[in-house]
């Protein structure tokens, strides 16, 4: 029987092969966990940086929008409406405390007088029973309700649902004004499409309408059926600042977040009355600035661009307001000398707004870190500079 063959030149790796296979494998790994920590961070932070300029951005359109129709009187539009010191129609208190907040400690509030037009136009369909106020002088008869009743169509349900009991109608065909004094159901159709809402209106403090009878008259001229109304909330005051609020359900700490918030005008507080709007999230800053010289100074800032330590009321009536008086008087204005004149000096002073807003990240990051401070925010700041539509505009 043969012997079988040894089986020859066959042997495994050597410890040494091995420890060498494993380095190279470990360095490769790590290399590569490398690069994908590098790629995830990338991703995170660059993400975060578009967030943010997109809040920024949006939240800068809104603020001009909103500015747009700061000092905006529809009441009357050669009569300013009556406003107080201590709630002038525009102003600003600078570095005002935020509760409960450390970062940031302070932030500019920002005010502005408005009669706000709700967003459609409505179109007068009934309204032919309605007399003037020569008819019934004439007459020697005190109005009815038939005088002061009217229809409007206001094209969808949503519009015709947002017109309630004091706010303004103003009639396009002679831009008379009367307040809306109590509202009836809205009635809505499919074929045609049509959404109605019949209307009783009344005096209103905001308009200069004299009449005759007990009541007083209305209306005091027959209006055209198919003209077009505005409808708008009178007497209106828009607040801009930041706010510490809890809005994230799963944790108990606040962000700092830039608020809109809107009441009735009142001559000695400010108090809202709709619901807090929230503009942007995480921002830590939100600065307002003003120039009548075109830009060369700001209201707010030093000569070497530092925010000034001015404070609240005080720190508007003799820190920027006081710097806006400089201004004018330095630029060798003819028609405006001061703000002081009166409290509508925003509408025949042509004034240059700058609103900085800053927006930090969400969360910490080493990547945004020092070496004194490991964990950091990454803080982006951006700016808007306009003259407000109604700025300048004289009011005759």
């Amino acid at each position: 029987m043969a012997e079988p063959r040894p089986f020859g030149g066959a042997r495994g790796f050597s410890l040494v092969e091995l420890l060498v296979a494993l380095v190279f494998t470990m360095t490769l790994m790590a290399g590569m966990a490398n690069v994908y920590r590098a790629s995830l961070s990338s991703f995170y932070t660059s993400g975060e940086s578009i967030s943010n300029v997109r809040r920024n951005r949006m939240s800068m359109d809104l603020l001009a929008d909103d500015l747009n129709q700061a000092c905006m009187y529809l009441a009357d539009l050669a009569v300013p409406p009556a406003t107080s010191a201590t709630m002038q129609p525009f102003f600003v208190w600078p570095n005002m405390p935020i509760e409960g907040s450390d970062d940031p400690a302070t932030s500019d509030e920002l005010y502005f007088y408005v009669d706000q037009s709700l967003p459609f136009e409505g179109t007068l369909v009934t309204g032919t029973t309605q007399a003037s106020t020569a008819e019934l002088v004439l007459t020697g008869a005190a109005p009815t309700v038939a005088d002061n009743t009217l229809t409007i169509e206001c094209g969808n349900e949503a519009y015709a649902k947002m017109i309630k009991n004091g706010h303004l109608l103003l009639f396009k065909d002679s831009w008379e004004v009367a307040v809306i004094t109590n509202t009836s159901t809205v009635t809505v159709t499919s074929s045609p499409p049509s959404a109605k809402v019949t209307v009783e209106v009344g005096t209103t403090a905001y308009s200069g309408i004299t009449g005759s009878g007990p009541s007083g008259v209305v209306l005091g001229r027959k209006h055209l059926l198919g003209s077009s109304v505005l409808l708008a909330q009178a007497a209106q005051l828009v607040r801009y600042r930041i706010e510490l609020l809890k809005v994230d359900p799963g944790s108990t700490l606040g962000i700092p977040c830039l608020v809109r918030d809107q009441g009735n005008y009142l001559d000695s507080t400010f108090t809202a009355t709709q619901a807090q709007q929230i503009i942007a999230e995480n921002v830590t800053g939100f600065c307002v600035y003003l120039s009548a010289d075109g830009g060369s100074s700001w209201a707010g800032l030093t000569a070497s661009g530092v925010k000034t330590s001015d404070v609240g009321a005080d720190g508007w009536d003799q820190g920027l307001r006081k710097a806006l008086d400089t201004q004018l008087s330095t630029a060798g204005r003819t028609d405006v000398l001061s703000t002081r004149g009166t409290p509508h000096w925003f509408r025949s002073t042509p004034i240059l707004v700058r609103i900085d807003v800053t927006t930090r990240t969400a969360a910490k990051r080493t990547e945004y870190g020092s070496a004194a401070s490991p964990l950091a925010y990454r803080k982006f700041t951006q700016s808007l500079v306009f003259v407000p539509r109604h700025s300048g505009l004289t009011m005759n």
